[in-house]
């Protein structure tokens, strides 16, 4: 593992350095010593020299001074000197003595940046990098389509939430996933049931169709009770073709909603914060209402997602040069309005521009989909409220109508 190569060299490198230090700090008090036993040994040497009896303990270094006896062993390093009456001294000195206690505060610096080091580095490992790793193949499975496993939960202060917040989306993604394949289950079975109840009016417009056509029915009586059957079936067919489209019209989107409180003035801060910088880079005007703030009843984030969708919207297909949010209430609800510049959809259109998949003539250079106003609008409705749409002049408005608690 690369980390692990990181901190042995940390390791490595701080040894080296205690090493270095631990030398240098010798040397220096090698240098230091040498320099001073070989002054005291002089000034004693001169003293002797002139007829003075030099004192040991007068000197840092110097042991004892006492007349030279060959014979006599010392484990000391030591020096002779010739009294000025000729008598021999040996002054003996003491030149290794180390700086103890330098030695000691720095090997135990030293021993304890090596604990600091060593013992981070495997917080590290053990709080950080080995949950990462564990963790880093979630996105990649969740994205080849693996929802059934869960993420296992872990008491960690830094992923905790984490792991948590993507076993939810894991969760999620497997329910839409589920939802999605029984939606489908129930329209081929739909699809196949249709088909065959279609065949039976459609056999029997054949049988009239051949009567009719062989001259099998001779009098204009039985003739007008084949073109009755015809008409009969062809309602029938009509009928079944109708149930087809709304199969296919129905919420496919399968949009859910909670039903919390919360304050308008939420929402409205979080969609500033969103768009304020948006709309300054676009050099559009964007402004809005003062408002006396409220409590609303639904789900929050999808009020959220609503107001993005007609600032989106409103971007996207206005001239880019004013977007405007007002306010106003109306009973017990709080109307949010969504006002740009630059309109070209011609009021006629307006009724369908909530509809799935609808496009209006004023989308035709836009990328979309036709869907966001759709979703808006079922938002709304599964909160209770309500969104509807006025075009004045140049000018378009879209107004969510939430429902106040």
């Amino acid at each position: 593992m690369k980390g692990n190569r990181i901190v042995i060299w940390i390791v490595v490198a701080e040894l080296l350095l205690c090493g270095l230090s631990n030398f240098l700090l010798l040397r220096k008090d090698e240098d230091a010593e040498s320099l001073q036993y070989r002054v005291d040994t002089q000034r004693a040497g001169h003293m002797l020299e002139e007829g003075s009896m030099p004192k040991a303990e007068d000197y840092s270094t110097i042991i004892s001074i006492a007349p030279f006896d060959p014979a006599e062993k010392v484990n000391y390093d030591y020096t002779v000197a010739r009294a000025k009456d000729g008598t021999l001294y040996r002054i003996t000195y003491e030149s290794e003595k180390k700086n103890g206690r330098a030695f000691l505060i720095l090997n135990l610096s030293w021993g304890l940046i090596l604990l600091i080091t060593i013992g981070g580095a495997a917080y590290i490992f053990r709080k950080i990098l080995i949950p990462f790793h564990r963790m880093e193949e979630l996105p990649l499975e969740l994205a080849k389509g693996n929802l059934t496993i869960p993420v296992k939960e872990e008491k960690d202060r830094y992923f905790g939430k984490y792991l948590w917040s993507m076993d939810m989306l894991r969760e999620k993604l497997e329910s839409e996933k589920n939802q999605r394949l029984q939606m489908e289950q129930e329209k081929k079975t739909l699809v196949l049931s249709i088909s065959h109840d279609i065949k039976t009016p459609l056999s029997a417009i054949k049988l009239y169709n051949r009567a009719l056509s062989g001259g099998i029915y001779e009098t204009e009586e039985k003739k007008q009770e084949a073109y009755q059957g015809i008409d009969k079936n062809l309602n029938e067919l009509e009928k079944y073709i109708d149930e087809i489209q709304m199969s296919a019209r129905e919420d496919f989107l399968q949009l859910k909603v909670k039903d919390e409180d919360w304050y308008l003035s939420e929402v409205m801060e979080r969609l500033e914060q969103l768009y304020r910088e948006k709309t300054a880079s676009l050099h559009a005007e964007f402004s809005i209402d003062p408002m006396k703030d409220c409590i609303i009843r639904g789900d929050k984030e999808r009020g959220l997602e609503v107001l993005q969708n007609l600032m989106e919207n409103a971007l996207k297909y206005g001239d880019g040069k004013r977007i405007h949010i007002s306010f106003s209430d109306e009973e017990d609800c709080r109307l949010v309005t969504v006002e740009n510049t630059g309109c070209t959809l011609p009021e006629r259109e307006l009724p369908n521009i909530f509809d799935s998949f609808y496009r209006g003539s004023n989308a035709e250079k836009a990328k979309g989909s036709g869907l966001g106003l759709y979703i808006c609008r079922q938002l709304m409705r599964a909160m209770d409220g309500d969104i509807f749409a006025e075009v004045e002049g140049e000018r378009f408005r879209v107004t969510a109508v939430f429902r106040k608690r």
